[in-house]
Parts: structure tokens; C-alpha cells; sequence
């Protein structure tokens, strides 16, 4: 069996027994290792090693662990050895049919390929709120797919490079919100990949919202301390408003970009969404893998022979 067939037979499972986490998972295996005798140190199994199994595009698996996971998620003993011999391992051929090797799992020209392009969408996302002066920024859609895909650190960097590179035609006046983009970069790639907050749209929805509100307290001391309030955007027009309400810059400020940036982070966000969806397969796989349910994608095939249900 090759790896990847190895690894959807343990996300149906995973789907079939509730979709615990990764977490709950290496607790399961650790404890099945110590029932048969291990010590709680040996028996002891870190939720990232848990959660790499899972992960498509290995040339590796431990099939000792892949049989502890299976009695861990339930499976009977005969289940668990069908699957794996212990102590084995299944490799897969070394380099994919295109010659990228595998080991990583991931390419450097896959990466560098989103890392250019997500920037790209950054910007275009920037030039077209500059002409058509919309209320929102739009400047985040490519962090979203980076930080999802790649993880948080990678989307930091298209953030990074999107306000660096914008400052050519914009200024550096850019330069410092940076930060903004830095900052939701990481709460959408921990929100994802930490907290499971990309398993289903409500979630996914909190997820935005969340990212939303942490631009904001990044955003609104620079926009006081830096540019007064104003920085001729079309938030302006809100943040005016709000003042002759509150006559307080710092709320007016507060309330006009926790507003807008709702509303623009739900945007990118769902626009992200479609993009990531639009992704092959085989890349779409970086994403978490309860990215939308996750599992429940496994081919019928698989799902038949692990007893799951097909999706209705």
C-alpha cells in the first residue's frame, strides 16, 4: 500500500470515530502503548508527530505508530496489523513524476510560486480599493491563502513583502501597517492550525472575525499615533461620522476600523476560501487536514473499506 493510500485509510477512520484531535489522538497512543507494558516516557507521542502522519505527501510512515493511531481510534487489533507491520515502514518512490522530490512534501517552487503569487493578490486586491476608493482594504487575501496553506510564519511574510513592495507606489507611509498584515497573518494561520477554526463554515466565520479584531488593535495606535486618525482612506468618511458622535479621536478610530476591518477580513477570508477550494488536490492537501471537514473527502474506495458512511 502507498503511503498516501495509508494515509486516507487513517483520516476515514478519523472521521468515522468523531474527528478527535491530533491531540486527543497522541493521548489515545500513549496510552495504548503503556497498556502493553511501555513506560509513560517511552510510551509518550507529541501531537505534531500524530498529526504528520495524517499528512499526505510523506515517502515515510511509521507503521508501528500508524498501528498504535488505529487502536487508538478504536480499530480492532486485527484492523491494526492488516495495516502495518511493526516496527516497518512503507516508502514511496523518491521524487514525484515531475522530479520535485517528496521529502519535504512540498517543493520550493510550489512555495516561492505562492509566496510571488499571493503578493501579487495582495497588491491587485490594494490598487483596486485605490480606484474605485472603497471603505475597505482588500490587501489581505493572499496572506489569508499563504498563512492557511503554508503556515502562519509563511503568511507573515507575503504580508511583510505586500507593504514593503507597496511602498514603491504608495509610500512608505504603508510600511508601518505592516504589522497589520503580519499580525492577522498569524491568527489566521494558528486559528487554522492550532485551534481547528477552518473545520466548517461557522467556524471558519468566527475565524475571520477574530483575525479582525486583532488587525484593529494593531491598527488603530498606528493610525492615532501616526497619522492622526486620517489617512485618506475611504474609512474616513466613517471615522468623521463616528467623531461628531463621540467627539474621541481614539473611539472614533477604534469603532470606524473594528467596522471596517469586519467586514474586509470576512471578504478576503471567503475569498481566500474559494481560492484555496480552487487548489489541486495534491496542494489543497497543505491546508490543515480538518480543512472543511477534512476526512470526509477520503475516495469512496476508502471510506467503504474503513466502514465510514458516505457524506449526505
Amino acid at each position: 500500500m502507498e503511503p498516501d493510500e495509508l494515509v486516507e485509510e487513517l483520516r476515514a477512520m478519523r472521521h468515522g470515530a468523531g474527528s478527535p484531535s491530533f491531540g486527543d489522538i497522541a493521548i489515545g497512543v500513549s496510552r495504548v502503548r503503556r497498556e502493553r507494558g511501555l513506560t509513560p516516557e517511552q510510551a509518550r507521542v507529541g501531537r505534531t508527530t500524530v498529526y504528520d502522519a495524517f499528512r499526505l505527501g510523506r515517502i515515510r510512515l511509521d507503521l508501528e505508530l500508524v498501528a498504535d493511531i488505529v487502536r487508538a481510534l478504536g480499530g480492532s487489533e486485527e484492523r491494526a496489523l492488516d495495516l502495518s507491520t511493526p516496527g516497518g515502514r512503507v516508502v514511496a518512490p523518491e521524487v514525484q513524476s515531475e522530479g520535485v522530490p517528496v521529502e519535504a512534501g512540498i517543493s520550493w517552487r510550489f512555495v516561492a510560486g505562492v509566496l510571488v503569487g499571493c503578493v501579487v493578490l495582495n497588491l491587485a486586491g490594494r490598487v483596486l480599493v485605490d480606484a474605485l476608493a472603497l471603505p475597505v482594504y482588500l490587501d489581505m487575501v493572499g496572506t489569508a491563502v499563504t498563512a492557511i496553506v503554508l503556515g502562519p510564519w509563511w503568511g507573515a511574510l507575503v504580508g511583510l513583502s505586500t507593504n514593503v513592495v507597496g511602498a514603491a507606489p504608495s509610500g512608505p507611509e504603508s510600511i508601518p501597517f505592516a504589522l497589520v498584515n503580519v499580525a492577522g497573518a498569524l491568527a489566521w494561520g494558528y486559528g487554522a492550525r492550532r485551534w481547528s477554526l477552518t473545520r466548517s463554515i461557522p467556524r471558519f466565520f468566527v475565524l475571520n472575525v477574530l483575525v479582525a479584531l486583532t488587525c484593529s488593535v494593531v491598527a488603530v495606535p498606528i493610525l492615532v499615533l501616526l497619522d492622526g486618525g486620517f489617512n485618506g482612506h475611504g474609512t474616513d468618511q466613517v471615522t468623521e461620522a463616528v467623531l461628531a458622535l463621540s467627539h474621541s479621536l481614539w473611539a472614533s478610530v477604534t469603532v470606524s476600523n473594528v467596522l471596517t476591518s469586519i467586514s474586509d477580513k470576512l471578504i478576503a477570508g471567503f475569498v481566500a476560501l474559494t481560492v484555496i477550494e480552487g487548489l489541486p488536490r495534491r496542494l489543497r492537501a497543505w491546508a490543515p487536514d480538518d480543512w472543511m471537514g477534512g476526512p470526509q473527502e477520503a475516495p469512496p474506495a476508502v471510506r467503504a473499506r474503513s466502514g465510514t458512511p458516505d457524506p449526505v
